[in-house]
C-alpha cells in the first residue's frame, strides 16, 4: 500500500513541476501577500484537484469526452477566466468582485485560487486518462486506486506549499523592478495559456 501511495506521490510531483497558471498564482501570492494567504490558496487548489479526481472516478470525464460542444464552451470559459487573471495581475485596478479583494486578504487568496483552478474543468478528462492508464497498467483494486489518488493529491499540497515557503522567504530579495518584471511575466504567461486554451483541439 505504501508503494502505491508513493507511486501516486511521484506522479503528482512530476505533474506539479510542469509550471502552469496555478503554480504561478501561488508564487505571486506568497510574494505579495505572505505565506498565510499562499497556504490558503494551496488548500483551495488541493481541494479542487481532489474534487476533479473524484468526478473523473465517478465517470464525469467520460461524459465530457462524449460532449465536444460542451468541451468547446468550457474552453471558452476557461480562456476568459485566464485572460481576466492576466489583466488583473498586470493592472491591479482591474478587480474581481469584492469578496476577491479589499481587506479580506485571506478570503481573497482562497477564493481566487478556487476560481483559477476551476477555470479548467477539462482537467477532469486529464485525470480520467491518467487514472485509466494506471488501472490498466497496475491492475489496481478500488482500495489501491484510492490510495494512489491520495498520493497524487498529497503531491499538489507538498509541491505548492514548498513553493510558497521558498517564495515568501525570497520576498526581501525582490526590488520593485524585479516585482514588476515578475508581474509582467506572470501576466504574459496567463495570456499565453488563455490563447492555447482557446485554440486547443
Amino acid at each position: 500500500m505504501l508503494n502505491t501511495f508513493l507511486g501516486g506521490l511521484r506522479l503528482g510531483i512530476i505533474l506539479q513541476l510542469s509550471v502552469g497558471p496555478v503554480f504561478l498564482f501561488v508564487l505571486q501570492t506568497a510574494i505579495t501577500r505572505g505565506i498565510t494567504s499562499a497556504l490558503l490558496a494551496v488548500t483551495a487548489v488541493t481541494l479542487i484537484d481532489a474534487c476533479y479526481i473524484l468526478l473523473a472516478l465517478l465517470g464525469i470525464g467520460t461524459w465530457l469526452q462524449n460532449n465536444p460542444l460542451l468541451q468547446k464552451r468550457l474552453r471558452y470559459l476557461s480562456a476568459l477566466i485566464l485572460l481576466f487573471f492576466a489583466l488583473q495581475t498586470f493592472f491591479p485596478a482591474v478587480s474581481l468582485p469584492q469578496f476577491f479583494n479589499g481587506n479580506a486578504a485571506l478570503t481573497n487568496s482562497f477564493a481566487a485560487a478556487t476560481v483559477l483552478t476551476l477555470s479548467n474543468p477539462l482537467t477532469i478528462i486529464f485525470w480520467l486518462g491518467i487514472l485509466s492508464a494506471q488501472l490498466v497498467k497496475e491492475q489496481f483494486t478500488n482500495l489501491r486506486l484510492f490510495i494512489f489518488c491520495c498520493g497524487c493529491i498529497s503531491a499538489t499540497f507538498i509541491v505548492l506549499s514548498g513553493t510558497a515557503f521558498l517564495c515568501s522567504k525570497a520576498t526581501l530579495l525582490l526590488t520593485p523592478l524585479l516585482q514588476q518584471l515578475l508581474k509582467t511575466f506572470i501576466s504574459g504567461f496567463l495570456m499565453l495559456m488563455a490563447y492555447k486554451t482557446l485554440f486547443s483541439h
